[in-house]
């Protein structure tokens, strides 16, 4: 077995990301700690009975939601939506190093307060370097095709990184 990162703070677009392409349990088996902020958990539940990520969500016991102690902090950071400033403000609360999330003002925000950045992608990717994934392309294909755009760089990029290009 793969030796796990440490822990996660997981944005909501990264979670509804994974849920399309099948590879939620991905985050089990990378981090020991998989958390995501109260207010991630109610953007995708607003998404409806049928709505993406939320069968994941109420079947992945492994999840721990919690909410933020010092909601002033939030605030602190209005340029992002709820959900991402929850997920860097989790993070720095728990001493938790690593975030995931998509957005890239979120991600900047996240980098400049100390914390490593990982997207959806790059999920995949370590993944696929440890040995959990024979391909990322399936998955990035998914992706793709349920309407989740990603600038072409990125995915060459990544595929190329992945030796599947």
């Amino acid at each position: 077995m793969t030796e796990k990162i440490k822990g996660i703070v997981v944005n909501t677009s990264p979670w509804i990301t994974l849920s399309i392409c099948g590879q939620i349990s991905l985050l089990e088996k990378l981090y020991a700690d998989v958390y995501i902020p109260h207010c991630v958990k109610e953007e995708i539940m607003a998404g409806g009975k049928q709505g993406i990520g939320i069968k994941e969500l109420k079947t992945s016991h492994w999840l721990k939601i919690e909410k933020v102690s010092d909601i002033n902090k939030v605030a602190l950071l209005y340029e992002l939506e709820e959900g991402e400033a929850e997920v860097i403000v989790l993070a720095k609360e728990k001493g938790i190093k690593q975030v995931l999330i998509d957005e890239k003002v979120a991600r900047l925000q996240a980098k400049v307060l100390g914390l490593k950045v990982i997207g959806t992608l790059g999920v995949l990717l370590k993944a696929k370097k440890k040995g959990l994934l024979a391909s990322i392309k399936p998955s990035i294909l998914k992706i793709l095709d349920n309407g989740i755009w990603i600038k072409d760089e990125i995915v060459n990029g990544i595929l190329k990184e992945a030796k599947e290009k």
